[in-house]
């Protein structure tokens, strides 16, 4: 009944069986082929599948554990039946259950996908594909009244197995962060690094330095005479003047030297934008001194259209 079970001598054996009663003699049967398995340095213990969780098993108790070998309609398997089969189970230890089954899920029976997905569940790894076992006449209609069904069924073996670690084992990870870097990565850092040193060695340019000896010399006053204008001198005004020379000779009067507060309406044309008017001639210079030359951009010479 046991010869398709991977059992090795010296380990430890927990035989499961189900049902309010069962034949002492199938019980003998199947604890003696164990025995045989185990050897004399092995151990086989038998429990019901009811009673599990009052034995108090310790964690890692057991090398192989089988259930439904014995009556196997009596036996179905739920949540906690294969928690706890996994907790009293060693690490890398095996689980064989036999439990009838159907093609469809049902109220009693689930089907062999249902089977194999509980016990994945349960925590168990490398669960094998199940294979069906065949039944007797006999075997049959006994798992039929036991479990009150009339639909067909049949007996689904199927194997898991638990990790090779305990449930809450910790281990130490080995992290890099002090894993020296590649010299490759140490030369292209060092390239890019620039230490106080490098920073004083440095070629800062001059603002002196732009200016020549040109642009250091003071200007005549004679080259910031105006050109045109009432302060220029002149007595004839240019052509499309817009100083106001022009209205000046067109009113029969002589050319006057006058400052740009006294040519301009609001005398604050030299302050700059802020303090000109909309048609100022001045407006987009800089700000000047009384008597400096003023030069007036071509835009601003010639009159709006």
């Amino acid at each position: 009944m046991v010869a398709s079970v991977d059992i090795k001598s010296g380990q430890t054996v927990l035989l499961l069986w189900g049902g309010k009663e069962s034949p002492p003699e199938s019980i003998n049967s199947v604890v003696s082929e164990l025995n045989k398995k185990v050897a004399a340095t092995g151990k086989v213990q038998v429990e019901h599948v009811e009673r599990l969780h009052l034995s108090a098993h310790k964690d890692s108790s057991f090398d192989v554990a089988l259930s439904g070998f014995l009556h196997p309609a009596s036996v179905i398997h739920d949540s906690d039946v294969l928690v706890e089969v996994a907790r009293i189970l060693k690490p890398s230890g095996c689980f064989y259950l036999r439990e009838p089954t159907t093609d469809t899920d049902g109220d009693k029976l689930r089907s062999a996908e249902k089977l194999a997905s509980s016990l994945k569940l349960a925590g168990f790894v490398n669960v094998s594909n199940a294979s069906r076992l065949s039944l007797t006449p006999a075997e049959l209609k006994d798992i039929q009244q036991a479990l009150a069904l009339t639909l067909d069924v049949c007996l689904t073996q199927i194997s898991g197995q638990k990790p090779a670690y305990e449930v809450g084992a910790q281990t130490r990870l080995k992290l890099s962060f002090g894993a020296k870097k590649p010299k490759d990565v140490v030369k292209t850092a060092a390239v890019w690094s620039l230490s106080a040193n490098d920073v004083l060695d440095d070629d800062i340019i001059d603002s002196d330095a732009l200016l020549d000896e040109e642009d250091l010399k003071k200007p005549d006053p004679k080259s910031l005479k105006a050109e045109c204008g009432p302060n220029s001198g002149r007595k004839k005004a240019c052509k499309n003047c817009n100083c106001g020379l022009a209205d000046e000779l067109d009113a029969g009067g002589t050319p006057t030297q006058k400052t740009p507060q006294q040519a301009s309406a609001c005398g604050s044309c030299y302050l700059g934008d802020a303090f000109r008017c909309a048609s100022c001639p001045y407006l987009g210079m800089p700000a000047f001194k009384p008597g400096d030359k003023v030069t007036l951009s071509e835009r601003q010479l010639k009159a709006d259209t």
